[in-house]
């Protein structure tokens, strides 16, 4: 895998960053032969009226927190050194909007960070997580908590019908098969090609058809055509840029799955065993505001699994 020259992990704003995690930044950070950069953010201190009284000020207790993350953050970068190229960053703000900003700024085309689902919510992505998801403007890779040091079954979610052009489009699934291929073929993992397909038009052309359900099947029929093709041209496109060798040893499966993909997809994904969903998260690029499908956000609140999730080239983040 060496599609990331910039990376940013990062850090559990309490320190309790998981080892499967460490391990895989620093392994990704070597195989890409990129730049990491660890980033600790915690939030301003807020002072009670007590605290006032007793003549405690905002700025010695900002001070005081900040030298005691920063010895903290030295001793972590003293574990990432001797492994890969890496820095450190401690920013006092909102976790996001920080994170965003560092990515404009230092020119970052990968942003990785643990999940902070809340046990008292049925999903795995926190506020901050589908913040990234929807504004972050190059590739976040958001991982599960208990993260396995090998993922096992990989699945690269395609879509052949989103709001953005069709070259946009086009290159946007190659780079999700490109960039799940590389990872699988990391991990020895298995690769799963998922497009779901539908015709919810039928029903409504069909009430002008003479025999609805003849119609409703030909729809179908011409569908799943047409998206398998476009699915073996992506294939072929793999097959190319990996050699036949290293293709025929990944040996990845085409899944054109017949439904709506806010349903279909997190099913597949549960059945299959998925360690790691990628996929895109954009309905259209260059206008700010508009940066995440419906569609894209309902499977991923019903992900219990890692995400990498990609943005097509021209994507305006409405972070400023």
């Amino acid at each position: 895998m060496n599609q990331f020259k910039n990376i940013l992990y990062v850090l559990h704003p309490h320190g309790d960053e998981n080892p499967q995690s460490l391990a895989r930044v620093i392994s990704l950070t070597n195989n890409n032969q990129a730049e990491l950069t660890l980033l600790r953010i915690i939030p301003k201190p807020s002072l009670s009226a007590y605290t006032k009284q007793l003549g405690i000020n905002d700025e010695d207790i900002a001070q005081k927190i900040q030298n005691h993350e920063e010895a903290k953050l030295r001793e972590l970068l003293a574990f990432f050194t001797p492994h890969c190229t890496a820095k450190a960053e401690l920013k006092m703000g909102k976790s996001y909007i920080d994170i965003i900003h560092t990515v404009q700024m230092e020119n970052i085309d990968l942003v990785i960070k643990e999940t902070e689902s809340n046990s008292w919510l049925d999903r795995l992505f926190g506020s901050n997580d589908m913040h990234l998801l929807r504004k972050c403007p190059c590739p976040i890779w958001l991982m599960q908590p208990n993260e396995n040091p090998n993922y096992r079954h990989i699945m690269a979610a395609v879509d052949f019908n989103s709001d953005i052009t069709e070259e946009e489009n086009s290159d946007l699934n190659q780079e999700i098969v490109n960039i799940a291929s590389a990872l699988a073929l990391s991990d020895f993992a298995s690769l799963h090609v998922v497009n779901a397909y539908d015709t919810p038009e039928a029903g409504f052309i069909g009430l002008w058809a003479e025999q609805p359900e003849k119609l409703e099947r030909q729809l179908l029929e011409d569908e799943y055509l047409q998206k398998r093709s476009k699915m073996a041209t992506l294939f072929d496109n793999l097959k190319n840029k990996l050699g036949k060798q290293s293709y025929d040893y990944l040996s990845p499966q085409s899944h054109l799955v017949q439904g709506a993909a806010a349903q279909e997809l997190p099913q597949l994904a549960k059945k299959l065993q998925v360690d790691i969903v990628v996929m895109g998260t954009v309905a259209r690029t260059g206008i700010p505001g508009l940066i995440i499908g419906n569609t894209a956000e309902a499977i991923l609140t019903q992900l219990n699994c890692s995400v990498l999730a990609i943005k097509p080239k021209g994507f305006i983040s409405p972070v400023k």
